[in-house]
This record gives structure tokens, sequence and C-alpha cells, in this order.
């Protein structure tokens, strides 16, 4: 036996009406002790209402619980077809007890949006499908427009302005969700504007605001934010709204909690079987990231980080933003702590197979993933229009932008890299977090290379990517390791540079070597001569310097050339760009390309020599297919203006008249070709 006790206030009612409606929708034909409704009412403090008591007995196995509540009211909505009724109802839901007492939790205030989107749903299908009965007193059911107009009416009741937002967002939702209809423009922008409205009020009122209502209206917004057209997203008062936000998500214990949820899965982690480590999905700490990532928070993160990028862009108070910088810098330290602190941060991600159970791989982990990658993810969007006001303009970020913008400031920009540069500078850690971060500031690196003085590009840049310029095949430092080729490249390059370029060029160039074919890619090491080449010639300073020096590291190419191996490299470590086909090249030929791209760098003194050399050596290639893909990009350079005026004027005078022709094409100078005219036979032939 249960007993449900329901208070409503009441103006003009039709008692046994909705009491026999609750019967047949509820129980059907099965009795009920007692009365269906006992009415015991009485003149309440505001003139007109009265307050009605029902109560019932069921002999029903179950209790009406506040989900049980809230569902019997979404099918009351649509049933009611007096206006007054819905409004009451509805100001009933938004003051009842069991809804709003001491046990509401986020999940449950989420269900009240719910039920006025399920009522609206239900209400626009019922008018183009007659799905529900006539009421039994012989009304037809509301219009749809009357029906919002009631709901609207019910929540002026004088309860708080959050509750209404719950209201108004059920509404936006359920009709978007059914294409929109049954909502004339002016009722759909009347409803809009009360819900910015309800919003704007939640947040100034300090007296009704509380946590969950501030989570409540968080997940609202979640879901209607796009519903809004950009005037309206303009009017909400987004220097309050934010900070609401930013506490939400990153603070909350329904949010990120700081990141303190990493901190609880290592006790989890224990070592099984094969001795992989295992993280029952049975565990705690996985029923609560489980918990974590389908609420209604990080379930929505993505729409809500977009919701705190469009604040950040209309916030007024600057202070405002860099307190949320601070506390979005915080977020990030202490989730870095957090998964330090965990076994599985000692896993490179190409390991995981090996030290993890099968059970882990399967379903922990990839949560986990997810739920870092989106905290990674919202970060970045939220900062994004901190870049735009820092550029002062509303145009979407450029790549770089915030690299170029801290490049303008050479002091900032090398206090900014001793911050970051890592701890052990100039040795390769073992823990994956740390090779992380290393590969996190040579990337940074490269992006300000052209801006640090001499000294601070050599004791911060060199320093740094020189243990990863030499590493082997390991595929946990192939990211780390391009990365500092590029920063080295980055360093040789800059013009102010001079003296540091030549006392690193000849150990670079060694490097190179050794690394080729083995870990450095075909177009990796294209890339690299070609630009060494191009930096050691004029009109660099440092040609002034060492004036041989490209033809030196030429040389060096063409001596490996002979020797190298004619057998396909196969698939690179690391991968090249679609389309290169760089894989069913030989290492002969891909020595033999970086000559040919390096042409275009050569005074022509040295083209000279080099373009009889690079035609010579293509003959070496015995490889068809590789021998006439040298061929066309040789011919490429030659033609597809790669050249400036002077070296493609005189590359061409070679080609027709000095016999570049013949022995690119054949491999035989024209000193072998005997002067004949058309027609006579070769001495050979004669009689």
């Amino acid at each position: 036996m249960g007993r449900f006790d329901v208070h409503i206030c009441i103006t003009d009612v039709s008692i046994r009406l909705i009491g026999r409606d609750l019967h047949r929708r509820w129980y059907g034909d099965r009795k009920v002790s007692g009365d269906i409704v006992t009415c015991a009412t009485k003149p309440s403090k505001q003139a007109g209402y009265f307050k009605v008591r029902w109560s019932w007995n069921c002999m029903a196995a179950f209790k009406l619980t506040q989900y049980r509540l809230l569902a019997s009211a979404t099918n009351l909505l649509v049933l009611l077809s007096n206006p007054s009724n819905v409004a009451l109802l509805t100001a009933h839901i938004l003051s009842a007890p069991a809804i709003w007492g001491t046990s509401a939790n986020l999940q449950m205030l989420a269900r009240v949006i719910d039920v006025f989107s399920s009522s609206s749903g239900r209400l626009l299908r019922s008018e183009q499908t007659s799905h529900f009965p006539e009421p039994s007193d012989g009304q037809r059911n509301l219009s749809t427009n009357d029906w919002t107009a009631a709901i609207m009416k019910g929540t002026a009741e004088g309860s708080p302005w959050s509750r209404k937002v719950l209201v108004f967002t059920g509404l936006l939702q359920g009709f978007k969700i059914h294409g929109g209809h049954g909502l004339n423009m002016g009722q759909g922008t009347k409803l809009r504007v009360a819900l910015v409205k309800a919003i704007n009020l939640s947040l100034r009122s300090e007296t009704q605001r509380s946590p969950i209502t501030d989570l409540s209206m968080v997940v609202a917004l979640s879901q209607v934010f796009d519903l809004l057209d950009v005037q309206e997203k303009t009017a909400l008062d987004h220097d309050s709204l934010l900070p609401m936000l930013v506490w939400a998500i990153f603070s909350s214990s329904e949010g990120l909690h700081q990141g303190y949820f990493l901190s609880t899965i290592d006790a989890d982690v224990i070592e099984g079987a094969g001795k992989k480590f295992d993280w029952s999905t049975k565990s705690h700490s996985y029923l609560q990231l489980q918990f974590t990532a389908t609420g209604p928070l990080i379930a929505a993160l993505g729409r809500l980080s977009r919701l705190m990028a469009f604040s950040v862009g209309r916030v007024k108070d600057v202070v405002l933003l860099v307190r949320i910088l601070q506390i979005l810098t915080e977020f990030s330290r202490s989730l870095s702590i957090q998964w330090r602190q965990n076994k599985l941060s000692e896993i490179d991600i190409s390991e995981e197979t090996v030290f993890l159970a099968d059970e882990t791989l399967r379903m922990p982990l990839p949560l986990l993933w997810r739920v870092l990658r989106s905290c990674l993810y919202a970060i970045i969007i939220i900062l994004i229009p901190y870049t735009d006001r820092l550029l002062y303009n509303d145009l979407s970020i450029k790549d770089d932008a915030a690299a170029d913008v801290l490049s303008q400031y050479p002091v900032c920009s090398e206090a900014f890299l001793r911050e970051i540069q890592p701890t052990d500078c100039g040795i390769i850690p073992q823990h994956p977090l740390d090779r992380c971060l290393d590969l996190y500031f040579l990337n940074t690196a490269e992006q300000l290379a052209l801006v640090l003085d001499t000294k601070a590009a050599s004791d911060l840049l060199v320093v740094a990517a020189s243990p990863y310029l030499g590493v082997d095949s390991d595929q946990r430092l192939l990211e780390a390791f391009e990365a500092a080729h590029s920063v080295m490249l980055a360093v040789i390059a800059a013009p102010h540079n001079v003296s540091l370029a030549i006392s690193q060029f000849e150990s670079y160039t060694k490097v190179l070597f050794q690394v080729f074919p083995q870990t450095l890619s075909p177009r990796q090491f294209r890339v690299a001569t070609k630009q060494l080449v191009r930096i050691a010639s004029s009109p660099s300073l440092i040609s002034e310097q060492r004036p041989f020096l490209a033809s030196a590291l030429l040389e060096i190419v063409h001596l490996r050339l002979q020797t190298a191996s004619t057998q396909p490299i196969g698939s690179s470590i690391t991968s090249d760009e679609p389309g290169d086909n760089a894989d069913s090249m030989s290492e002969q030929a891909v020595l033999l390309l970086a000559l040919i791209d390096s042409l275009p760098f050569l005074q022509l003194d040295a083209l000279e020599d080099w373009l009889w050399i690079v035609a010579r050596s293509i003959h070496l290639v015995r490889d068809i297919a590789m021998r006439h893909a040298c061929k066309q990009r040789f011919w490429e350079i030659l033609s597809n203006g790669d050249m400036d005026v002077d070296r493609a004027a005189y590359c061409s005078t070679w080609w027709s008249t000095r016999g570049g022709r013949p022995m690119m094409l054949y491999g035989k100078d024209i000193d072998n070709f005997e002067p004949l005219m058309s027609g006579p036979l070769k001495e050979s032939r004669k009689l």
C-alpha cells in the first residue's frame, strides 16, 4: 500500500475531470480503495485560490517518486484543455517540494526540462495525427500557441527565475526537435526573449542562486543556446554568465572537478595476469568516470565550450578575462599533476597493448581518452576568442596566430621559452608525460626561433633538440625526432645566427646521413638537404664566410649516391605526403632527387658543374620507373619556374646547345656524336 500527497493551487478547476483522468491514465480499470480524489478545500492567503489535497491508496506494488510525478505531469500537460489548469499545473511543478526539496539533483532538474520538451512534442503530434483522445468534457485541445501562452502564464506565479529557465528551455527544445512547427513567429520570439530575461535576472539574483540552480541553468543553456539568434545571444549578461560556466565545467563535482577524478583511478589500476595492468569496469573510479562522462555537463561539453567562447568575446570586464585565464591555467596544472600520479601515465600510447589488459583497452581506457580529449578541445575553443580579442578583430583564428603575436616581443618570447623548457634539458626523459612536454616545447620553439638571439637559441633550442636528432627507429620518439630536426633547421636558417649555423652545420649534416633512411623519411631528407643548400648559398651571410659549403654538402650526397642501395626503401618509419610514391623509391634515387631539388639555389658557376653531374647520375639508376621519375623531376626543375631568370636562361642554353639533352636522355656527351649530313652511312656501314 502506498500513499502520495500532491498539493496544488487552483483557480478555475474541474477537479473531478482531472481526478478521473488520473485514475484512467494511471490505473485503468483497477480498483482503488477509498475515494479517487478526496477534496479538502479552504481559502488560501491568495484570494480566489484553493488548496486541494489529493490522496489515494494504491494496490500497485510501486511507489510514486519524483520521476513518477514528473512523468504524470507530462501526460496531464497535454490532456488538460483549460488554459487555467495548464497554467496552475505549471506553477505547481515549479513549486512542488517533492521536486525542489533538499534531495534535488542535477539529473532530476534535467527531467523538468524533459517534461516540457516531451509535452510540447506530444502536443504537436496530437494536432497532426489526432493520436490522443478528446477530453471527456467535450472541449477541444488547446492550440500550440494557446498552450504555450498558458505555460508561460504559469511561470509568472513568483517561482525563482532559474526554474523558469528550465520551462522555457524545455518548450524551445521540444518545438525545435519537431521541426519548429506549431508556434507562430511572434510566440517563438516572445519565448526566446523570455528565456534570455529569465537567465539574466537569475544571474543577478544572488538570494535565489545556489550551486544546483547554477548547474541547472548551465544544462539548460547547453540545449538551447544554438536556438537563439545573435542578437538574443548578445543580450545575455556575459560578465555574470562566464564565471558560472567556467565553474560548472571545470570545478564543480558534476563537471571535471579540477581533474581530481584522475587521482582516484590509480588505486583501481592493479597488476593482473601476465604482468598486465587491469582497470576493472566494476571499479568505483570507472563507474564514477562513466557517470561524469555521460552526465548532462560533460556530454554537452562541445556545445558548452562554444558558449563559453562566445561569452569570452562579449565580456566587458577585462579583469574578468584575466581571472578566467588563470582559472584555466590552474585547471591544466592540476590535471597534469593528477595524471602524473596515475600509473596509466607511465605507459606510452605505443605500449598500451603490451602493458594493459584487454578489458582495460576495450572500455575504460577509450572512455578516459575521450574525456581528456574533450578537455583539450574545450580549452582550445575557449582560448580562440582570447586571440581574436588580442588581435582586435572578430575573424576566426589563423594558424599560429598566438605565436605570431608573441614573436613581436623577443624578450617575452625568450622568457616564455625559458618557463616551459624541459626540466632536464639535454637528455631524453623516461616518463611519457615529460616527453610530451618536450614535444610541446620543440613545436613552440620552432615558431619563435627567428626572434631569439644567438645565445638564447644555443642555450634553449640547440640543447633541447640535440638528444632527439640521432634517435633510432623508436616509435615513442618519432614526433619529437621530427620536431627536433625542424628546430635545428629553423636555428640554422636564422640570418643573425651565422656563427652558430657554421658551428652546427657539419655535425647536423652527419646526423642527417646517419638517420636516413632508417628513421628519416625520403621527403624529410630531401627537404632538409634542400634547405641546407639554400642556407649555405649566396646571398646568405654563411656563403660569404664559407663559400664552398653548399657544394661540399652536395658532393657528400653525390658520393653516397654511388654506393647507395638500389632496393626500394619500403614503408617509411615516418609517413610521407600522400601521392609522394616515396616508398617505391630506392635510397639511391632519393639521394639523386635531393641533388635535383637543390639546383635552383646554386650559383651559376657551380650550377654548370652540377647540371652535368646530375645528368650523368640519372643513368646510375637502373630501375626504369625510378629513372623515369628522376628524369621527370629534373625536367620540372628546369622548366617549371623553380629557377630565377639567369639560372633558367643558362639551363635553356645547356639543354639545347651544350649537350644537356642527349646527356640526360641517353647518357652520352655531345662529343660522342659524329657531325654527319642527313642520309650518308656511317663508316662502319660502308662497303
